[in-house]
């Protein structure tokens, strides 16, 4: 029987503000948490960021402060995944951080599976013994989903085609995926799980275990990496249907949305136009892609100045600055595919259709911009390739989005395409229609038109360039509003702040343990906003974490939120 713990390491220094932090949280911890019981909660520490561990292992003890569980920690990454994509990886950091945050296991999965390619099938985790089974009840489609989603981000390329198939990687990854699916479907059934709190809900090491856990009745808590501390929350009773947990959560999110941030419009307006300058300015995703300075601010204010930066930026392309033109954005190829609903088989496929249709109408010019990372997501060049195939057409033009600044792409987009990026709630806010070929979590929030199937796309994008010729706004006043309170929903209320999380931007450096220890040291836990969040969101099975309680009464919410509104002002 092989234990699935990693072997005993020598100790070694992680810097005096880490280790200090870790000394303090093993004093804290125990005394802000329910005795265990015999519950586990597992958490996921298979990426190898220190913030990632220190929000999931903060929520997951949030947790324990109403639900007796022990904690139960996953190291060890896919070793494809740690050499390609990874740029580090310190199993013996992660290790000590969550034993101090309060871990009675730390378990190993690199090694439980080089141990199940070995034969061995019994292993000891937190004090159970699992046996592995020799098959799982994962329906086919959504192995095979994750299982190719796996390997077009390893592989970096934007499907798993026959020379894909045969590569000695790609083999590799089907048969490490079938044991990660054993192991998860073990874990969950054989030891009672309270929660799964995880960081990614993709591709084999994670995505396995996100399935069995809707499968097998497990809340799955997915917290994100951005922000103060921002989480998504699954619980069993709230599945319907079949359907990936992106599925599921873009349902939740749209009425969530409904119930709680569209009927307070009237008082969240002035948070609205905060949010909205924010992410002009560039402070917020997905600025980041964009690296900061001047190429990520949107500095005009008004049409005229817009239609100033138009013309330069259109006769820099040889157009007519009066023609419409639609912008399609290219995403990171092999991210996450097929984790929500998308009308074409991938991203790639998505793309690749596009630029075709746009070769056979010329009525628009059509600019087509590749995201600023793909060179991280894409080894084949397909962008590239099809800019050399069709660049020559005068209405198409293909360029890489770091050659524009900001300014002078939203200058030139009239219509925006994309299958589920940020770009289709981000220029709504400003006037700009979208249109979305997939599911994301804001497409069910009136905010971007939405394609469910191929031929509903290409009859929205005709009528596009039919109501562009035309000179219709193709957006209505409703659908900017919508999509300026999704940027206080998402940036604000559903975005919680705490000294036990420091905000994402702090970075893994001496002051992010240093503010951290201080917290635990100097600041009570009790009234931590965290952790009435993470209260709020298990004891009501709600979709994701809050500020404050947003289903109180609109005349109420200045005063929960602290908000300059309107609502207010007669007195």
């Amino acid at each position: 029987m092989a234990r699935a713990k990693p072997v005993e390491k020598v100790h070694q220094s992680y810097g005096s503000h880490f280790d200090a932090m870790c000394v303090t949280a093993g004093r804290f911890w125990p005394r802000c948490v329910l005795p265990s019981g015999e519950e586990v909660i597992f958490v996921d520490l298979l990426m190898q960021d220190v913030r990632v561990a220190l929000r999931n292992l903060t929520l997951a003890n949030g947790i324990r402060r109403m639900h007796p569980a022990r904690i139960v920690a996953l190291v060890g990454p896919d070793p494809d995944w740690r050499d390609t994509i990874w740029q580090y990886y310190d199993t013996d950091q992660l290790s000590k951080m969550a034993t101090a945050w309060g871990a009675v296991d730390v378990i190993d999965v690199g090694q439980m599976i080089a141990d199940t390619l070995q034969g061995v099938n019994t292993f000891e985790v937190a004090g159970h013994t699992i046996t592995l089974p020799e098959t799982t009840d994962i329906p086919q489609q959504e192995y095979d989903d994750i299982v190719a989603a796996t390997a077009v981000r390893i592989m970096r390329v934007p499907e798993v085609d026959e020379q894909v198939a045969s590569e000695p990687t790609y083999k590799r990854l089907v048969e490490r995926s079938k044991h990660y699916a054993r192991i998860y479907d073990a874990l969950f059934s054989q030891i009672p799980t309270a929660a799964f709190v995880t960081s990614h809900i993709d591709y084999a090491q994670w995505g396995l275990a996100v399935e069995a856990g809707m499968r097998l009745d497990v809340p799955v808590i997915h917290v994100q990496s951005t922000g103060s501390l921002k989480a998504y929350a699954l619980f069993p009773d709230q599945i319907e249907g079949e359907g990936t947990y992106r599925m599921q959560m873009t349902r939740l999110i749209a009425e969530y949305f409904e119930e709680c941030v569209w009927k307070h419009r009237d008082a969240l307006r002035r948070s609205a136009e905060l949010s909205t300058w924010r992410s002009k300015v560039n402070l917020g995703r997905p600025s980041w892609w964009r690296g900061g300075g001047s190429v990520s601010q949107l500095e005009f204010r008004t049409r005229a100045e817009r239609d100033s930066v138009r013309t330069f930026a259109a006769r820099r392309f040889g157009w007519d600055p009066a023609k419409p033109i639609i912008t399609v954005f290219d995403h990171a190829v092999s991210d996450a595919v097929r984790s929500n609903k998308e009308i074409f088989d991938n991203l790639g496929h998505w793309f690749r259709e596009t630029v075709e249709f746009a070769a056979e109408n010329p009525d628009v010019n059509w600019l087509f911009v590749d995201h600023p990372a793909q060179a991280f997501y894409d080894s084949t060049q397909m962008f590239e390739k099809l800019a050399e195939k069709y660049g020559h057409l005068d209405h198409m033009v293909f360029t890489p989005s770091m050659d524009l600044s900001k300014n002078v792409i939203w200058s030139l987009v009239d219509y925006a395409v994309t299958v589920r990026g940020s770009v289709s709630n981000e220029y709504p806010a400003y006037g700009i229609p979208a249109l979305q070929a997939g599911w994301s979590e804001w497409s069910h929030c009136g905010i971007s038109r939405r394609a469910d199937t191929q031929e509903e796309y290409w009859q929205y994008l005709r009528e596009a360039m039919d109501g562009l010729n035309r000179g219709d706004r193709m957006i209505t006043e409703e659908q900017i509003e919508r999509a300026r309170l999704w940027l206080v929903y998402y940036r604000a209320l559903s975005d919680v702040a705490s000294p036990l999380v420091p905000h994402w931007e702090s970075s893994q450096a001496a002051r992010l343990y240093m503010g951290v220890n201080l917290a635990m040291s100097h600041i009570e836990a009790d009234g931590d906003n965290v952790l009435i969040a993470t209260r709020r969101m298990w004891d009501r099975h709600e979709p994701f974490l809050t500020r404050a309680e947003l289903h109180a009464p609109t005349e109420e919410l200045p005063a929960i939120l602290g908000l300059v509104s309107d609502l207010e002002e007669s007195h």
